[in-house]
């Protein structure tokens, strides 16, 4: 599952398909013993030109079990692919393959400890190049000064300094590696709020601009959020304030739009993961508040004997409450990365996936200040940028 273990899809990108194909048989490890000529299974007679081959192969592999796995670089050598002349199986020419694959060992070692260290799969993929080519050139190196292993005195160099480098690296253990069941992100984007009902009769839809923090633990999330927009009025007097005895208003909006702040927390549980996709259903408490500016008119007559209004005062009205909220979050995985440190600063490694997310969502509302009360719904949908850290154990 992607969004479940992404490390592990990263590595099996970089990994060597023939090495996973093959079967036990075709397979030895360097850790499965020295070499002998039966682990070359491509047999040539003497009279044939061709001298003795030995197939090898650097790998990382993940092999996962359950919600860990083990990322293991390994030195291979493939038998099935290992040639031998029959007329030339001399100890001194296996001993120049066991050089060779004691040479892979060691860029598997040296490989092996930079995973332990931490590097994302990104930089695993360069390394496993980088250790590959090294291994190449210093084999060719070797043939070029041992002449193909006949040299025995610069064979026995080359085991000195190579094994010299065995013993002080070790054997690197092969770390399984989980990720922690909880969860931790911010998400921030835009949205659309329309209102129904009476609601709608004062106030009109808006752009909202919000921004949240989320965690979690398994399949349940805790996320809380504040939004806000600048609606357009549909009432200027909301209040309903009554007119003077000549029918003009004594009372109307101020301020060019009102402030409209949301903020929410809420409670979910991923019902759906598959492959990119997840949704998560949340249910939760809703604080909604309208601010705007109301001014106090007074009415004359210029000379003319038309109505003059003027302004005596203005004053600051608001509406909130508090009521429920409904959500349905679906994330799209977009990428995910292995970090050295997480976003807390703290040593720990983390994957940290960026998603996209689509959030449809309904909210109740009722204020019971205006005359008549004003109560509906909001509908609104959300699309945010995710970002989600899980801690790795490693």
């Amino acid at each position: 599952m992607i969004r479940k273990f992404q490390i592990i899809l990263i590595f099996t990108v970089i990994l060597a398909l023939p090495s996973l194909a093959a079967s036990n048989d075709d397979i030895k490890l360097w850790s499965d013993g020295p070499l002998t000529w039966s682990d070359f299974h491509q047999l040539l007679p003497p009279t044939s030109s061709e001298p003795s081959k030995l197939e090898v192969e650097l790998s990382a592999t993940p092999q996962q079990s359950g919600a860990s796995a083990k990322l293991e670089a390994r030195a291979i050598m493939h038998r099935n692919a290992s040639v031998v002349n029959t007329g030339i199986k001399t100890p001194e020419r296996l001993r120049y393959h066991q050089l060779q694959f004691d040479l892979l060992e060691l860029m598997r070692r040296n490989l092996q400890e930079e995973i332990n260290s931490g590097i994302d799969g990104a930089t695993v993929e360069k390394r496993l190049k980088y250790y590959q080519d090294l291994y190449r050139q210093r084999a060719r190196q070797i043939a070029q000064e041992t002449k193909n292993g006949s040299l025995q005195a610069a064979v026995v160099s080359w085991e000195e300094n190579i094994d010299n480098q065995l013993r002080n690296i070790g054997t690197p253990r092969v770390p399984q590696v989980t990720t922690m069941q909880g969860c931790y992100g911010v998400y921030a984007g835009v949205g659309y709020d329309r209102p129904t009902s009476s609601l709608y009769d004062n106030f009109g839809g808006s752009v909202m601009f919000h921004v949240g923090l989320t965690g979690g633990y398994k399949k349940f999330k805790l996320k809380t959020d504040v939004a806000f927009g600048q609606p357009s009025y549909r009432n200027d007097n909301i209040f309903n304030i009554a007119p003077d005895e000549d029918g003009r208003p004594l009372q109307g909006n101020n301020s060019s739009n009102p402030t409209h702040i949301m903020a929410s927390v809420q409670l979910g549980y991923t019902v759906l993961e598959y492959g990119r996709l997840s949704i998560t259903p949340n249910v939760g408490g809703f604080y909604n508040h309208y601010g705007w500016e109301v001014a106090n008119y007074s009415w004359s007559k210029d000379d003319e004997g038309h109505d003059v209004r003027s302004i005596t005062s203005v004053e600051h009205r608001k509406l909130h409450n508090f009521s429920f909220i409904a959500s349905i979050d679906f994330d799209i995985n977009l990428n995910s990365r292995v970090t050295n440190t997480s976003i807390t600063g703290s040593s720990h490694r983390e994957r940290w996936s960026s998603s996209l997310r689509i959030t449809p969502w309904v909210a109740h509302s009722k204020f019971n200040k205006c005359d008549p009360s004003v109560s509906g719904m909001h509908l609104g949908i959300n699309v945010s940028y995710l970002g989600l850290a899980r801690l790795f154990r490693l």
